[in-house]
């Protein structure tokens, strides 16, 4: 690790396997966020561009999250160009946010341990946070702000994309809320089995998690599919985008003492 300076501003960058998010972080919170897909490398720089001139006059910094690491060589030299400053990476270059509490730490992603430090430091308590991406993550928080792990399913496109190559009939089907809880036909019942399957696991799994604490743990939940299952659930606490940005923004905070 090394010694980290305090910044004015932030840009956070959050390099997924679909998708890679951008963000400035500084005394208002989080704003200026922005989406690039990883298969269009030739949005990349733009993205970076618009993003530094928000901040280039301060005293910013540039920090990656990334579960990707074809994607982070790539955006780090182009972050680089383009700012003329290092930049700086979670887990190599800054502590993780938060303990963990894991057999082997060295395995969860930046991404899941990012998200849940960043739901922490919103709630003072013990949580839960799911993920709604390329995958699904559901974790847990415990009391005293310890990463325990938690369970990784397969995103919603992931299970329909599943279903239309594996089989020979089933159509693919794109994820929604769906109209009837009785699938009369094949694209509804493909639906149903999605969006419900996704719902029940994550309340079972959050269940599970408040038997073992023995308090329910708020559960916040965030991600592109985060919306849809938000307006099905009840039990969910709070809906925050672009979670894992804030998450890498406090990673840089805690690294340089500003919390």
């Amino acid at each position: 690790m090394i010694a980290v300076e305090p910044a004015d501003a932030v840009l956070a960058i959050d390099i997924g396997n679909t998708r890679i998010g951008l963000g400035v972080w500084d005394g208002d919170g989080l704003h200026d966020t922005r989406r690039v897909a990883v298969s269009r490398p030739d949005d990349w720089k733009p993205a970076i561009e618009q993003a530094w001139g928000t901040i280039a006059q301060r005293k910013p910094a540039i920090v990656i999250g990334s579960v990707n690491p074809p994607g982070t060589v790539r955006m780090q030299e182009l972050a680089e160009a383009v700012s003329g400053v290092s930049v700086l990476r979670v887990r190599d270059d800054l502590p993780l946010p938060m303990p963990l509490d894991l057999d082997n730490p060295s395995e969860v992603g930046v991404d899941r341990v990012c998200c849940a430090a960043a739901a922490y430091d919103r709630v003072g308590g013990a949580c839960s946070v799911a993920s709604f991406g390329t995958a699904i993550t559901i974790d847990c928080v415990s009391p005293d702000g310890h990463f325990l792990g938690g369970a990784i399913l397969p995103g919603f496109e992931l299970c329909c994309d599943a279903l239309h190559t594996r089989t020979a009939q089933l159509p693919r089907v794109s994820p929604r809320a769906p109209n009837t809880t009785f699938g009369k036909n094949t694209h509804d019942a493909i639906l149903n089995g999605v969006v419900y399957g996704m719902l029940g696991a994550l309340r079972e799994i959050v269940e599970r998690f408040a038997t073992d604490l023995r308090e329910w743990p708020h559960l916040v939940i965030t991600g592109g599919n985060a919306p849809l299952i938000a307006d099905l659930a009840d039990f969910v606490d709070a809906v925050v985008p672009d979670l894992c940005l804030i998450g890498i923004a406090l990673a840089h905070r805690k690294a340089a003492g500003q919390t």
